[in-house]
């Protein structure tokens, strides 16, 4: 699973990680630092013209969805590599290509888990953030008619690092699978739906007030081992 995460990068980051080719802006991007499902998040997507940065809803509503966001009450914030091509929300986006990255940390509730467990903070050993593999979708609101971008992240089993936090983890990819993921046949792009090496993660335990998506702020990420 994959359902908390910060994005608190600056726009030089983005750029540097994700070989973009417009130049970097000016004004960085507002840092998130608690971010959940059904809140806006950034997303890369690859266009005719490059690699653009977007904003979309973290859950991916399909297209198809002719009623409100408040009544899409399915959960698709992640999506399972095991059945990409088959589930209804996913086949679509899967089958067309529409790809995307999210360069995200998230945090991770060890399991069993109780109310008022502290999670632990998981962030990459040797990058600003996680290259996380995600799909995105187009959804119109019916009340407004405004198209809205949306998304979810892939999830896969776990690598031996994420094995005593969970049993699903987010599909995590290379520097060298950027290409290929964005721009790879659907068969060729499952091929790459597998946990990353466990020795490009870290993580560190961090404060209960996360638990909470009112607490925003750099705080949310500072190691806290009190007990």
């Amino acid at each position: 699973m994959c359902g908390r995460g910060d994005q608190s990068l600056t726009w030089d980051d983005v750029h540097a990680m994700m070989n973009m080719a417009a130049p970097p802006m000016t004004d960085n991007f507002p840092p998130r630092y608690n971010i959940a499902p059904t809140t806006d998040m950034r997303i890369i997507r690859e266009t005719d013209a490059g690699r653009v940065v977007e904003t979309a809803r973290w859950g991916l509503i399909p297209s198809s969805w002719k009623k409100t966001a408040k009544e899409w009450t399915y959960s698709t914030f992640n999506a399972k590599a095991e059945t990409i091509e088959s589930a209804r929300s996913y086949r679509g986006p899967w089958k067309n290509g529409q790809r995307c990255i999210i360069l995200m940390n998230f945090y991770e509730w060890k399991r069993p888990s109780k109310k008022g467990d502290k999670p632990h903070y998981i962030y990459p050993a040797k990058e600003p953030a996680f290259r996380m593999a995600g799909l995105w979708g187009e959804w119109t609101d019916p009340e407004t008619g405004e198209a809205k971008i949306t998304c979810t992240i892939i999830t896969c089993g776990p690598n031996d690092f994420m094995k005593p936090l969970h049993d699903r983890m987010p599909v995590i990819l290379g520097e060298d699978q950027m290409d290929a993921w964005f721009n790879a046949p659907p068969e060729e792009a499952l091929d790459m739906l597998k946990p990353c090496p466990s020795d490009w993660m870290s993580s560190h335990r961090v404060s209960a007030k996360v638990n909470s998506t009112r607490n925003q702020g750099p705080d949310c990420i500072k190691p806290d081992d009190e007990d």
